[in-house]
């Protein structure tokens, strides 16, 4: 591995961290969605002073959160959804960096150091913490700790220059070197400290900052590591007289005095874990899959063997490798770090969460996968040392191959779920561009989550989410399109059967201004209407018109108890579209449809588009007195060229019988339809 030993360390992290960089890049195109929209309702109530305070309205106290949104809001005024994904990109990246940099001064080498990095940026069960802005208060924990684990490094590195030196010497009395590095000892911990209260602000998980010093601590007096990692743990923790030598015993304390004092504080807390042996087996199970995640992967491939068998089979696994890796003194420490490292984190989240909130909530790992990312790189490294066979080397390598590919693959395809979920959303922001906000949007079937139809893992929920049942789709639509109102609605009969598994989202709270049928007054500028279609590959939207206040002018026709005022068709990049503006003369009944029909030159039928106006049934639609709908029509004829004319007319889907049509005349029109010529695009 001498490869490694050409760059300095700090070279390798930012590598590392471009690595991270580029495997989420296309998250910055994402909206901004799910918790991201509730931290936003909180933080437009706050000022830079009351965030500071308990708000039940979130249920936890991580004030620390809100800090980026509200400096956001006072800059800018509104949340750039590039922007939000974007700090949780950069927090993820110096993450990674900040790994690399810790992995290398504990001593466990460059080339374990730079893996390590990679491993934990490429982690499977933590893309959710990346891919939500809402979900950064785990990308800013996790970072105070790696912070902070550095400058306690520092300060253990200086307070072990004072013992060596007392040593040497054998002086009793204070010298002037004995004094510079006791007081940078100092200040070390004193910026240690401060990084674990900023880090208490951002999220309770900090209580943890104890026992992972220990861990840092362990390693850094741990030097040479040739040594008997039975004698490193005996001379390390042999002296408990004094906190000033095992500082990481106050942050313990502290934590523990942190995680009582939060049970007073006036929040509306989630429930607390279930501690049934069910549930903590459950949990407990989750935790084994993302610590055997190389092996546990392979549960998509089998999808006849239980979770069970697979997760248990995968971490007997990794434990047989561990102990093979670990007849290597020198790999000894490194393994015990990386174990205990995740053993902290799981045991947190197995003891305090809720079942299904750990088993849908692949961000939870988060902090785990730091170790798990050593512990892996350690594996590997040691399959590829000098000393390893032709034979291991090539498995190593392909096994490191095969965790890179397949990591980076789980990440990429649910950054592409992301993207295919949250189609709706661009198809409105795309429609909505250049429309004034008093002009509302009316949404059919919006979707709330998906599900592929089977997950890659055995165990959990790799669902989804955009929405909750916490939030509205007028935070989704402001936050990514504008302050226009908004009428979500869910109409079942428009729904078909899928592969994959999607859950339709309703206001949290009963409106009585959402209902059926829908008044077209219901926003006075005008409203624009999209039906969410769930196709094949996910979400497919359509917008199919709107509603406007009646424009007037003489009719072109009236075709059963509709009154066409403007109809237009124009063919452009091989398709037909047709706008239609409709009022009704009476009411219509709900099995009648309207007709489209694309003619060529030559009269044949070469396209055809079928459907009430808007794509709903009339009687889901009230349409008053001076109002009219904006009907628009798609079609896409094989030979785009050959369009001539369309065919409009009304009937009645039951029995085919066409309604009778008159011009603006009342002169009865050939085959109850009205024709129009199709035009070009310039």
């Amino acid at each position: 591995m001498r490869f490694f030993r050409r760059f300095k360390p700090e070279l390798l992290a930012i590598l590392a961290a471009i690595a991270a960089l580029i495997l989420y890049w296309p998250s910055l195109r994402l909206p901004v969605m799910y918790d991201s929209l509730l931290h936003i309702r909180i933080s437009d109530n706050m000022t830079l002073a009351s965030m500071w305070l308990p708000t039940k309205a979130f249920g936890y106290y991580r004030p620390f959160v809100f800090v980026p949104l509200t400096l956001i809001r006072e800059a800018l005024g509104h949340y750039p959804g590039w922007l939000l994904h974007g700090l949780n990109l950069a927090q993820h990246s110096l993450n990674v960096f900040l790994l690399v940099v810790l992995v290398h001064r504990l001593g466990f080498g460059r080339e374990r150091a730079f893996l390590a990095g990679i491993l934990f940026g490429l982690f499977p069960f933590s893309y959710r913490a990346v891919i939500i802005f809402g979900n950064n208060i785990y990308l800013l924990a996790i970072g105070w700790i790696l912070l902070g684990a550095h400058t306690y490094l520092t300060a253990v590195t200086q307070l072990t220059a004072v013992t060596q030196l007392t040593a040497v010497t054998q002086l009793t009395a204070v010298t002037p070197q004995h004094q510079a590095n006791s007081h940078k000892a100092a200040i070390w911990q004193g910026i240690t400290g401060l990084i674990f209260l900023l880090g208490l602000l951002s999220h309770e998980m900090m209580i943890l900052f104890g026992p992972l010093m220990a861990l840092v601590h362990l390693a850094a007096l741990s030097q040479p590591q040739s040594r008997p990692l039975s004698q490193i743990l005996r001379t390390s923790f042999s002296d408990f007289r004094s906190l000033r030598h095992h500082p990481w015993l106050f942050y313990l304390l502290m934590g523990g005095a942190y995680a009582i004092g939060y049970q007073f504080l006036p929040l509306s807390r989630g429930p607390v874990g279930d501690l049934t042996p069910g549930g903590l087996w459950m949990r407990s199970l989750y935790a084994l899959q993302a610590g055997a995640y190389p092996f546990t992967w392979l549960a998509h491939l089998l999808p006849d063997t239980s979770a069970q068998t697979i997760i248990l089979g995968g971490t007997a696994v990794a434990l047989i490798l561990t102990l093979i890796t670990a007849r290597r003194r020198e790999n000894r420490l490194p393994l015990l770090f990386g174990w205990g490292w995740w053993g902290l984190a799981s045991a947190l989240l197995i003891v305090t969460l809720p079942t299904n909130y750990l088993l849908r909530g692949p961000r939870t790992m988060y902090l785990g996968s730091i170790g798990l990312g050593i512990v892996w790189s350690v594996i590997i490294i040691n399959g590829l040392g000098k000393d390893a066979k032709s034979r291991t080397k090539w498995t190593a390598a392909l096994f490191l191959t095969y965790l890179l590919v397949t990591n980076w693959q789980m990440i990429r395809g649910k950054l592409s779920d992301y993207a295919i979920l949250s189609e709706p959303t661009a198809v409105m922001k795309l429609v909505m561009a250049e429309r004034p906000s008093s002009e509302g949007i009316v949404i059919v079937n919006l979707p709330q989550w998906m599900a592929p139809p089977r997950n890659t893992y055995a165990l959990g929920g790799e669902f989804l989410p955009i929405l909750g049942e916490h939030l509205f789709a007028v935070e989704l639509i402001q936050a990514n399109i504008g302050p226009h109102p908004t009428y979500p609605i869910v109409v079942p009969d428009l729904l078909q059967e899928t592969t994959y598994q999607f859950g339709l989202h309703k206001e949290a709270e009963d409106r009585d201004d959402i209902r059926l049928p829908i008044p077209s007054d219901w926003s006075p500028g005008g409203s624009q209407l999209f039906i969410v279609h769930y196709a094949a590959k996910g979400p497919q939207t359509v917008h199919t018109g709107g509603f406007r206040p009646a424009r007037g002018g003489a009719p072109l026709a009236q075709l059963g108890p509709y009154v066409l005022f403007a109809a237009q068709a124009q063919l452009c990049d091989g398709v037909v579209s047709a706008e239609l503006v409709w009022q009704e003369s009476g009411a219509a009944p709900p099995t009648l449809s309207v007709f489209a029909q694309l003619l060529g030159e030559d009269g044949r039928l070469i396209a055809q588009s079928d459907g009430p106006p808007l794509g709903l049934r009339p009687d889901l639609i009230q349409l008053k007195p001076n109002w009219e709908i904006v009907d628009r029509r798609t079609l896409t004829p094989d030979n785009p060229e050959q369009a001539a004319q369309l065919l409009i007319g009304v009937y009645d889907f039951t029995n085919g019988e066409r309604a009778p049509a008159f011009d603006n005349r009342q002169t009865p029109l050939p085959d109850n339809a009205l024709r129009i010529p199709i035009t070009r695009c310039p």
